[in-house]
């Protein structure tokens, strides 16, 4: 896929050699050009040059025909965006984030922690942190933090009601947003509440990748070794592994589901046998069934969870059942039609925390017995059977009386 890259400075493309040949050697078709290039376009006409986005900026506003709008637009439309920065980010950028859920921290501010920070590098202002609080998700990290991750940049924050973003990695506690070398009494964003790198997975599926530090997968960082604030040394960090895995998981190599065969048929009842029939009756016992696989690194595989539900409703949900797999990718669950006669849909959505979004609808009409279907006797009007045979019991009686 055609991947376009914006650099702030030419110097970046030298200092993050790495990072960008690991690009090219995932197979993507790597396209690199200045941020602020006149003749810059995302797109021809309703044709769109590019697959994937990333930005490698800070000061700089974007060039040529690209601006928040199109960036935006370019997102909507499907499309992944990883977007770096440092604390002399551009408004245009910030404001790019903020369309993107994701709030970026007052320009000049860095994120400094006077506990966990590295001693050799960032000695003079403790703004060389060393983070490893990361989101426990399978999907992003398959194999967690196995060491710290060095830090250089601003913080950001995500608003805890957002349903689309979330932290990646976070500040520690002692962690906090301030100006370098002037005294903080009071910090707006410190802690587990201070994000260091961003991520977004949007309704549309589309993905975004927003990190603080311009610093963090450049190749001085990758080569780089902890020194504790004692000065003793905690190994090589994990910054190689962490952009490689953050720029996976924004490019959809990771975390993917896919759901497909969604079926349902009629167990028991007067369509038995029929699959996907017009109507169901009440009272029927369908099975709703569906295959997700997830795929990663190129290769999908069935996925496995015992959370996966799905409902029935009309307005409100009637019937809601959790959804069980038989190893293959293969999710099923047997429910009972609800005695109530309309018009129904089948509803499937899955969300969960770094995994793609799966919403799936089936509408299907539910109808009553008809005339025939009733049971000719039934147990309780057996009183009124009872009845109209004394009735009849008694008037041919009295009649043979009369009569005879």
């Amino acid at each position: 896929q055609r991947v376009l890259v914006l650099l702030n400075d030419a110097g970046l493309e030298q200092s993050h050699s790495s990072f960008l040949k690991g690009l090219g050697a995932r197979g993507y078709q790597v396209d690199i050009k200045p941020i602020t290039d006149k003749s810059l376009q995302l797109k021809s006409w309703d044709e769109w040059l590019y697959d994937k986005l990333v930005i490698l900026g800070s000061n700089k506003e974007l060039g040529g025909a690209a601006d928040v709008a199109q960036v935006v637009e370019f997102v909507d439309e499907g499309h992944d965006l990883l977007l770096a920065v440092d604390s002399q980010v551009s408004e245009e950028l910030r404001e790019l984030a903020q369309e993107l859920g994701v709030d970026i921290d007052v320009k000049g501010h860095a994120v400094i922690d006077h506990f966990a920070y590295d001693s050799q590098l960032g000695a003079a202002d403790h703004a060389a942190v060393l983070a490893d609080s990361a989101v426990q998700s399978p999907a992003v990290l398959p194999g967690g933090l196995p060491w710290p991750v060095l830090f250089r940049g601003i913080a950001l924050s995500v608003p805890a009601d957002s349903e689309t973003a979330f932290l990646a990695l976070s500040g520690s506690p002692t962690a906090y947003s301030g100006k370098p070398g002037v005294a903080q009494t009071d910090a707006k964003l410190a802690g587990g509440s201070l994000g260091l790198v961003a991520l977004a997975q949007l309704r549309n599926n589309a993905r975004v990748a927003v990190a603080g530090s311009l610093d963090m997968c450049s190749d001085a960082a990758y080569a780089a070794a902890a020194t504790s604030r004692t000065g003793q040394s905690l190994g090589a960090v994990a910054n190689r592994a962490f952009c490689d895995a953050i720029s996976k998981w924004a490019f959809q190599e990771r975390g993917v589901l896919r759901a497909s065969g969604l079926s349902h048929r009629v167990v028991e009842g007067a369509e038995a046998g029929a699959v996907a029939p017009e109507r169901y009756r009440v009272n029927d016992l369908v099975e709703f069934s569906v295959q997700i696989h997830e795929c990663a690194d190129g290769a999908c595989t069935p996925y496995k969870a015992d959370d996966v539900q799905v409902e029935l409703q009309m307005l409100d949900p009637y019937v809601r059942a959790t959804l069980a797999h038989d190893d293959a990718g293969r999710f099923a669950v047997r429910v009972t039609v609800p005695d109530t006669y309309g018009v129904f849909k089948w509803v499937l959505e899955y969300r969960r925390l770094g995994y793609s979004f799966i919403e799936l609808t089936e509408t299907v009409p539910i109808r009553p017995f008809k005339h025939h279907e009733y049971e000719r006797f039934i147990v309780q009007a057996y009183p009124y059977y009872a009845s109209v045979a004394s009735m009849m019991a008694g008037f041919m009686a009295v009649g043979f009386f009369f009569l005879y």
